[in-house]
């Protein structure tokens, strides 16, 4: 009996289960296996899940996040949030016609909510209204970025290949001469390791929420820069300084007694008092920005008239 035929068939289906193994094995090691792995040819969010177990994120509480189907890793907030110095915000928009008659209705519709605020936390009602129509449109606009997926995204904010790219970006944003590169990229590194510090930071403050149980982070969704609600708070912003406005037992940012509660709160805490200096940093601290400011206080004004 001639075997040649028969061994040439064996031979071939074990080439071919060969070739279709390590298909699998590739396709799997680059796509999407969120398990935690090392080396730079690992899954991002891998990385990024390993970059806060080290810092001290629970580890429960990230592979809760790496199961869920929204969690995803995007470049975008590693850009944004790094870079975003480099453009120049415009906030003229936030005192048209339009924005004061909005604040003036906001105002007179929750009088007595915001009266009551004020009495607790000596921030007026205009400074409360100011400032959620510039965050939030007093909740038109709360942002639909998932929230969890921003922070694990910028842990890979000190990673060598978005040091570069971003360098590039900063580069030509703000028109920087090449000969000053090195200058730039030092920069971003030290500018990429202190929002990975906040990163950290704030998925321990969401952890803290989960255990709280007032609301799901898994499905949280927010600005590019992780903050949500009407209050556009920072996860570490709603831990500190999230109050209840209704006395309902729980603190939903979304609703709006317990944004204005919180906002008062958080000014009151950040010094707000008499004075325009006081007032000024308080606002500052809510948002780094003197355009910021700014834009809150004159609105603010603008609406008092």
């Amino acid at each position: 009996m001639n075997m040649l035929p028969l061994l040439s068939t064996v031979l071939t289906s074990v080439v071919a289960l060969v070739v279709s193994m390590a298909t699998f094995t590739q396709d799997t090691s680059n796509g999407d296996d969120r398990s935690p792995k090392t080396g730079a040819s690992s899954h991002p969010l891998s990385r990024a899940a390993d970059a806060a177990i080290s810092r001290g994120v629970d580890k429960d509480y990230i592979e809760l996040l790496l199961r869920d189907s929204m969690t995803s890793f995007d470049e975008k907030y590693v850009r944004t949030n790094v870079t975003n110095f480099a453009t120049k915000p415009d906030y003229s928009h936030n005192w048209s016609a339009e924005a004061v008659s909005n604040v003036r209705e906001f105002l007179d519709r929750h009088k007595t909510l915001l009266q009551r605020a004020d009495s607790v936390h000596g921030v007026p009602p205009s400074i409360i209204g100011a400032l959620l129509w510039v965050e939030t449109k007093h909740g038109r606009v709360t942002g639909k970025h998932h929230v969890p997926s921003v922070y694990l995204s910028v842990l890979l904010s000190n990673e060598s290949e978005f040091i570069e790219s971003n360098t590039a970006l900063v580069m030509k944003a703000k028109s920087i001469d090449s000969s000053k590169i090195d200058s730039v990229r030092e920069a971003l590194v030290k500018r990429a390791d202190r929002k990975v510090n906040w990163a950290v930071q704030q998925l321990k403050a969401l952890h803290s929420i989960q255990m709280r149980k007032t609301m799901n982070t898994l499905t949280l969704r927010g600005s590019w820069a992780g903050a949500f609600g009407l209050t556009q708070f920072l996860p570490s912003s709603y831990v500190s300084s999230a109050a209840d406005g209704n006395d309902d037992g729980t603190i939903d940012l979304y609703q709006i007694d317990d944004a204005v509660f919180s906002v008062a709160n958080y000014l009151d805490r950040a010094g707000w008092g008499k004075t325009p200096e006081q007032q000024r940093k308080a606002i500052h601290h809510y948002n780094n920005s003197d355009d910021y400011v700014n834009a809150v206080m004159k609105l603010a004004g603008l609406a008092s008239e």
